[in-house]
């Protein structure tokens, strides 16, 4: 069993709990960013930085309670072995609780110091008024409490032992000044204010992200809500057009509608959906549109190999392919035609988008549709797409290339 005679009981120590601790909570830090399971969450629940440090000193006590009971008068024979016996932690239950009872009042106190230097001395002094308040303060209270707490532990039976033996205080005397007493508290303010720190760091990048992804999705939901009447006004008025007509595939087509709509109301309040599902929706779209203008338009038509693993954010796409018929072939006087190919490159989708211009018409005035899309590319997909409009020859051309994600 290894023994560590040269240990002093709170220095070495502190160095290794003060570890312990650093390395529990940034393993809390790796359950943070995977929460998606209750149990994840659960176990991350229990990593705050307060548990763990109350952990860490319960836990102290109790070892050195078990360590202290192991032997016979261990301090009045020092230096003894840091050995746990864990037969003599039955045989003699009532000295390991006499032992831990105390031990857990150093325990409350380390605490207790943490939880002053996070809440007093680091939000209250170091947030409001800066570093020299704050050091002014530490040092203050290193004056003040060091020889108080001292002093309480004094009186616990434990430490009632003769002046020429070491008792269980960082001077190992009955000077509650000792220099001692003052390094151990300047040792544990200087390695716990940077942990500290460290995680209220964290924590408050993990608000201002939580405050920022809460704003985004507003603001997407205002924005797929701007979308829902654009596209119920354009559908109403295709059918309008088409019962006017009176064509036999009007009721085929109110059930078609009927399915885009139902898509745009439940699939597209969604925040992805399968690639595969966005282009069925913009194939039915497609071909509501090629019998209304079968006529007066050529469409020319492509589209990709589509991947089940990818997904898309819903009712990206249709807004230049609506802007591209709405100003190609629903303005024009003569004949139109209009391009709209699709292109799957590994995870980049690509839509390309060309049709004329009327000569009555201007493709500038794109409405909010165009600066909807802008908007939402920048929400959705930032660092991950790429957008050109061209307008040359009295050709109207955009180009939109989406890196997408799998499911």
């Amino acid at each position: 069993m290894p023994t560590y005679d040269k240990w002093h009981y709170l220095q070495e120590q502190c160095w290794l709990l003060c570890s312990l601790a650093s390395l529990l909570w940034l393993s809390s830090q790796r359950f943070k960013k995977n929460q998606n399971s209750k149990l994840t969450s659960w176990i991350s629940s229990l990593f705050t930085l307060n548990k763990v440090v109350f952990v860490i000193c319960f836990g102290w006590a109790f070892v050195m309670a078990g360590i202290l009971n192991s032997h016979e008068a261990p301090l009045l024979n020092q230096p003894f072995a840091l050995i746990f016996d864990t037969e003599k932690l039955l045989t003699n239950f009532y000295q390991f609780i006499w032992y831990f009872s105390q031990l857990l009042v150093y325990a409350i106190i380390v605490h207790g110091i943490f939880l002053f230097n996070r809440y007093i001395l680091i939000r209250q002094l170091l947030a409001r008024y800066g570093v020299l308040i704050f050091v002014s303060a530490c040092l203050i209270s290193m004056v003040i409490f060091t020889p108080l707490f001292v002093a309480i532990v004094l009186t616990l039976p434990v430490n009632d032992l003769p002046s020429y033996v070491a008792n269980l205080t960082p001077g190992g005397n009955q000077d509650i000044i000792n220099k001692y007493n003052y390094q151990f508290m300047f040792l544990f303010l200087s390695i716990s204010t940077p942990i500290i720190l460290a995680f209220e760091r964290q924590q408050h990048h993990h608000k201002l992200e939580e405050v920022a992804k809460q704003q985004i999705r507003t603001e997407l939901k205002l924005l797929q809500q701007q979308i829902n009447p654009h596209f119920l006004f354009n559908t109403l008025n295709n059918l309008y057009a088409l019962a006017l007509t009176k064509s036999e595939k009007t009721p085929e087509l109110v059930l078609q509608l009927a399915d885009l709509l139902r898509y745009t109301v439940y699939e597209g309040q969604k925040p992805f959906v399968p690639l595969e599902k966005e282009l069925n929706y913009i194939k039915n779209f497609l071909e509501l549109h090629k019998i209304r203008h079968a006529n007066n338009c050529r469409f020319n038509l492509a589209w990709p190999e589509t991947s089940h693993s990818l997904s898309i954010a819903p009712l990206l796409l249709i807004i230049l392919i609506e802007n591209t018929i709405k100003y190609g072939v629903e303005h024009a006087q003569e004949n139109a035609e209009i391009t709209i190919k699709l292109t799957l490159n590994d995870n980049v989708l690509t839509l390309y988008c060309e049709n004329s211009i009327p000569r009555k018409s201007d493709n500038d005035n794109t409405g909010m549709g165009l600066n909807n899309l802008k908007r939402r590319l920048e929400l959705l997909y930032p660092e991950k797409h790429t957008l050109l409009v061209l307008n040359q020859n009295r050709l109207w051309q955009t180009t939109l290339s989406l890196e997408l994600s799998n499911d």
